[in-house]
């Protein structure tokens, strides 16, 4: 666009924009005469501002049309690169009928990109090409998409079932809206479907449809991510604080190398960590990526909605002695305005870390904006206009300008970066952190904190209970919740069925154990996973801490391993085992006299019982015991 840009007013906007889809602009479209304004903003005195024409080989969207973490280059559909003019005007016209249908600009990058896909294999053989759209050519089409290959983790594999479905939607879209075009001679697959050709029917469907695809980040590297990331929150107002004074500095030299010499000895003046610029500005980076880390990992929230927070974009609210904080961003992909995400106190000091890492970008955003204004460049005003006082913005190396931060280079070189700070190997995302979310949210409402506790306190079921009933909040979180609770409750009562895991308890536990041998029972439901699914979906689960409850009234006598309801599993090992070692310290004291004694004796007894029933050999335990907690047990 040239820097003085020309405006349309509402009249000369109305008799150039491309018309909607219809028989009369089909028509044009195959012969190439449509023509029309496809993209533009609407400016704040009325008139419009074009960005793409139809009959142009690029079509560009406003920042508006994406998510916060789509890089502008993701906001255009290059069509130039399909050489045959009738397959390019077939994929005008597909992706012009998709926006009609208000699909994002993600997804008809998508579309289009699977449509020269299909083009470049049929322009590759004559015979084809001559051919056009057929049932023939379709099923050799499939036949080619099923030897492609991807390379995953330096593992060379076969394209996965639902990439091939994309391609395959290819053929469909093709059939659905370019009926009139020669090129399109039958449907594809008339007694089928693109999902059906990939390979997704039976059990590899109900694969795709039953269970996560996207892995929970273990807690072997969350548990270091967390503890390093944590130092970084901590030491954040230092490193900031050598930042400002560095801004501050004013170099007496005149090359800009002497002055990086200059800068360089005064941060050695004011500190005794950082010896060099660059080391400075890496801790900054990392610092910025650390308060991504907990923003995604305490909120639930995808990485587009964090990168659209702006700078206190949260509230708080105080419910029975607990502090519960909003924060609010927008979600492109199920609202249309502003939502909520419940968050503990520790994403709101990211916020504000963030907020003051962004604000030398947010002052020269502001100075580029006046000079767009100046320039009456409307594209670029409303470009910064859109992410003015963001938290999460970025400086272009190559040309000196303010974005928000690429969703892209966080997921794929940022986040992996934290990972190698901690010698891990573990290919960390940004989708992971939300199941993981789910996970843990989960696993509090179960009664099982986990290892992250002390930053997750409000995560039980009074938190899931606040996103059903606030409609401000990310109603599909919470149905991501629902979902991982049954994922979780699903595998923990699939162990119980487990011929080799052990459990013990009280009526219920007996009943599991007796149920789970009948070979007989077993052939009835056909396999004994079934079986287990069978017989768990009517069992009520809540975690005592010490086992689990199956009464749906909520019993809390705290006796899982005595009680008709409760069942402990290997799942509380650690807690029986804590408790032994508690009990063998207070045999050790004299000075508890001798009911005091008889009662840690008993507990004991009941420890060794649980322990027992749960496969661990006992002396075995208590010699290691004895050997780490230096105790000498006094038997009575």
């Amino acid at each position: 666009m040239s820097s003085i840009e020309l405006t349309l007013t509402q009249a000369e906007f109305a008799t150039q924009q491309c018309p909607k889809p219809s028989d009369s602009t089909l028509e044009r479209a195959i012969d190439g005469s449509l023509t029309g304004i496809v993209t533009y903003i609407k400016l704040a005195n009325g008139e419009y501002q074009t960005y793409s024409r139809f009959e142009e080989d690029e079509w560009v969207f406003p920042a508006n049309q994406g998510t916060k973490a789509t890089k502008a280059s993701a906001l255009k559909l290059n069509f130039a690169t399909i050489s045959d003019t009738r397959m390019k005007r077939m994929a005008k016209w597909v992706v012009w009928s998709k926006m009609k249908e208000d699909l994002a600009v993600a997804s008809l990058l998508g579309i289009l990109s699977h449509l020269k896909s299909y083009f470049q294999w049929v322009l590759s053989s004559d015979t084809t090409a001559t051919h056009g759209l057929t049932a023939f050519t379709s099923n050799a089409y499939v036949k080619y998409v099923n030897t492609l290959t991807s390379k995953q983790k330096g593992e060379i594999k076969p394209l996965a079932a639902g990439t091939k479905t994309v391609k395959f939607l290819a053929l469909e879209n093709l059939y659905r809206y370019c009926k009139a075009f020669d090129f399109v001679k039958e449907n594809p697959w008339s007694e089928s479907s693109a999902s059906e050709q990939a390979g997704m029917v039976g059990e590899a469907h109900k694969e795709t449809i039953g269970k996560p695809k996207t892995p929970i980040i273990p807690d072997g590297v969350l548990i270091p991510l967390c503890q390093f990331t944590k130092s970084y929150l901590d030491k954040a107002d230092e490193i900031l604080t050598l930042r400002e004074k560095l801004e501050t500095f004013v170099p007496t030299v005149k090359y800009a190398s002497n002055q990086a010499t200059q800068k360089r000895k005064y941060l050695q003046t004011i500190s005794t960590e950082y010896q060099k610029l660059d080391d400075l500005n890496d801790d900054l980076f990392v610092l910025r990526d650390s308060c991504i880390f907990w923003l995604l990992l305490t909120t639930g929230m995808r990485i587009h909605e964090v990168l659209g927070i702006k700078r206190g974009a949260y509230r708080s609210e105080t419910r029975d002695d607990i502090t519960y904080y909003y924060i609010e961003t927008v979600s492109e992909k199920t609202h249309t305005g502003l939502a909520e995400w419940i968050a503990p106190e520790i994403a709101t000091q990211a916020i504000d870390i963030l907020g003051r890492l962004s604000v030398p970008l947010q002052a020269q955003l502001e100075r580029d904006l006046v000079k767009a204004k100046s320039k009456n460049s409307h594209a670029e005003v409303h470009r910064l206009e859109q992410i003015s006082d963001h938290i999460c913005l970025a400086k272009s190396q190559k040309t000196n300008s303010i974005s928000i931060l690429s969703g892209i280079a966080i997921t794929e070189r940022r986040l992996p970066n934290l990972c190698k700070q901690i010698g891990s190997d573990w290919n960390l995302s940004s989708h992971q952190f939300r199941r993981t979310f789910a996970n843990y949210a989960v696993h509090s409402e179960l009664g099982d904190l986990r290892a992250l506790k002390d930053h997750f306190k409000h995560w039980s079921i009074t938190m899931t209970t606040l996103y059903a009933f606030n409609d401000n909040l990310d109603s599909e979180l919470f149905e991501e919740l629902l979902q991982e609770k049954y994922l979780v409750e699903e595998e923990i009562k699939q162990d119980w069925f487990e011929l080799d895991t052990p459990i013990t308890g009280g009526a219920m536990a007996q009943k599991i154990m007796q149920v789970r041998k009948d070979g007989e029972l077993i052939k009835v439901f056909g396999s004994l996973s079934d079986m287990a699914k069978a017989f768990s979906s009517s069992i009520p689960i809540r975690s005592t801490g010490l086992g689990w409850c199956t009464n749906d009234d909520e019993c809390k006598c705290g006796k899982p391993d005595s009680c008709e309801s409760g069942i402990v599993d290997k799942r509380h090992l650690p807690y029986w085992g804590g408790l032994l070692v508690q009990q063998m310290k207070l045999m050790q004291l004299d000075d508890i006299g001798e009911a005091g004694r008889a009662a840690a004796q008993k507990g004991m007894e009941r420890c060794e019982k649980v322990l027992t029933a749960l496969g661990i050999d006992i002396e075995a335990m208590k010699q290691e015991i004895n050997q780490r907690e230096h105790i000498e047990v006094i038997n009575v």
